[in-house]
């Protein structure tokens, strides 16, 4: 059966809507794939659905017109909306960058492939899984890490001098705010005047309630800290 105008305003309408509602928490993070991104995967989505239903409803109508060439012709309604989903794999890798080994992106990478699938959900006409998808997506970007407490990891990237004195500092300042060292990569530079500075990347496991730029700024006061700079670990952003 094919789609009237008012079906296909609906469903347009609908993906939009529903790209939009995803983007626009994208947008609240600060992320560039925002509102328009969103909701032009969304639409485009639907838009190339309901080609390719309007294609196999031609297809299924000449079939029946034309019986004795309806061995010779074929339809798979599956196709296109199977190449939506790996040309938004290519459009949400754009996204993620790899940065001083950390990632970043992923999760909006992630949420231009599932507003996709929204798309195709409202080109296929079923309302009841696009709508229901979208306010579980809303719920997963806004509401998980309130409602489950993420394990809190942070990279500490520290430059200092005199390197004895400074790590018994660090490591009694470590142990009075309850903050285990789960990984240390150190490097040492030396200067043409005989000096040496440090550079060490501290991965730290942080307790709850942690004021990360408090303790920054405690430990950036010790004379022998010439810098320290903080590098997001977590994946999901």
């Amino acid at each position: 059966m094919a789609i009237d105008q008012w079906e296909t305003l609906t469903r347009l309408l609908l993906a939009a809507l529903a790209g939009g509602l995803i983007g626009f928490e994208r947008e609240l993070k600060g992320r560039d794939a925002g509102i328009r991104t969103h909701m032009l995967v969304s639409l485009g989505a639907a838009i190339i659905t309901m080609i390719q239903l309007e294609a196999s409803n031609w297809l299924l109508d000449f079939s029946r017109n034309n019986p004795e060439l309806a061995n010779v012709l074929t339809s798979d309604i599956t196709r296109l909306t199977a190449q939506i989903v790996n040309g938004i794999g290519f459009l949400g890798a754009g996204t993620i960058i790899v940065s001083k080994r950390t990632v970043t992106g992923l999760t909006t990478a992630a949420s231009i492939w599932a507003v996709a699938s929204l798309g195709i959900a409202v080109g296929m006409g079923y309302y009841f899984i696009a709508i229901v998808g979208a306010f579980i997506m809303l719920i997963v970007l806004r509401l998980l890490k309130t409602l489950f407490k993420i394990d809190r990891t942070k990279q500490l990237e520290i430059k200092y001098k005199h390197r004895r004195e400074t790590l018994n500092y660090l490591e009694k300042s470590f142990n009075e705010h309850e903050i285990s060292v789960v990984n240390t990569d150190h490097s040492i530079t030396y200067m043409e005047d005989g000096t040496s500075q440090c550079e060490d990347l501290y991965t730290l496991h942080l307790p709850n309630n942690f004021n990360t730029m408090e303790y920054i700024s405690k430990v950036g006061s010790h004379p022998n800290i010439l810098k320290i700079n903080t590098i997001k670990t977590n994946f999901d952003n």
